[in-house]
């Protein structure tokens, strides 16, 4: 009989030689190994005097290692789980039947949203000077009331602006007057601070009289990853714009 003074255990599981103690096949003493271990039942032995238990030898890691460390572990994309459900209940280890069932709740849903702003600055000047130097005749941002004023600085729009977003800063969309010299770097330099991506910059030149109009547009985009859970979608069902809605911001102007 394969146990040792010391308590080491070799088991034949389905032809899978195993090799453990008597206290971790005991852990829990009202399981089936737990009575075919502390003298409650006489398991069968094999030609090489291992103990045999006719049932899943490759699947029955899990099971020892959930008695090694009370934590259930299997590789992402595990697709015998309700192999390993008849295994464990066979054995009747009931914290790791409650285990597998958890890992049968559906993952929390991700929702992705993604916020959008343009930036637009109008310069004008003459062929000689560089675009950035010439003079600034005006600078907006445009987008969803709220995330303008959640994400840029009161310092950065228009003093005329500042009252109205602060006292409306619902999930209208609108365009806000910026100021400041260089405010439209200003602005580029605080969203990607904060996680925003410039995902497309454009610049035309058209002539105006003797001058020439630059006009720059910068769209700002940033992604959110949200957990869904029962509470927060009834609380908060229209917190943010999915994907579809703003597709319609960022395509209707071109």
């Amino acid at each position: 009989m394969k146990m040792t003074s010391c308590g080491i255990v070799k088991l034949n599981v389905g032809g899978e030689i195993y090799t453990t103690t008597k206290a971790t096949l005991c852990k829990y003493p009202s399981s089936m190994l737990g009575a075919m271990f502390n003298g409650s039942m006489s398991p069968s032995l094999d030609e090489n005097g291992c103990f045999f238990i006719d049932r899943d030898g490759e699947l029955f890691k899990y099971i020892l290692n959930y008695l090694r460390s009370s934590r259930l572990s299997v590789p992402a994309g595990f697709k015998d789980l309700d192999q390993l459900s008849a295994e464990v209940d066979f054995y009747q280890i009931t914290p790791l039947i409650d285990a597998i069932e958890l890992l049968r709740l559906p993952e929390p849903v991700q929702k992705v949203r993604v916020r959008y702003l343009e930036v637009i600055e109008v310069r004008t000047g003459n062929l000689a000077t560089m675009p950035t130097m010439n003079s600034r005749i005006k600078t907006i941002i445009s987008g969803r009331r709220d995330v303008i004023h959640r994400y840029l600085s009161l310092h950065q729009i228009h003093p005329a602006e500042r009252e109205r977003l602060q006292l409306n800063s619902g999930k209208d969309y609108t365009e806000i007057a910026l100021t400041g010299s260089n405010v439209r770097l200003q602005v580029g330099e605080c969203l990607r601070n904060q996680g925003w991506n410039l995902s497309e910059s454009q610049m035309s030149t058209f002539p105006s009289g003797e001058a020439i109009v630059h006009n720059y547009k910068d769209r700002w985009s940033l992604t959110v990853v949200k957990e869904d859970s029962l509470e927060e979608s009834q609380c908060n069902s229209v917190e943010d714009e999915t994907i579809e809605e703003l597709s319609l911001l960022s395509g209707g102007d071109d």
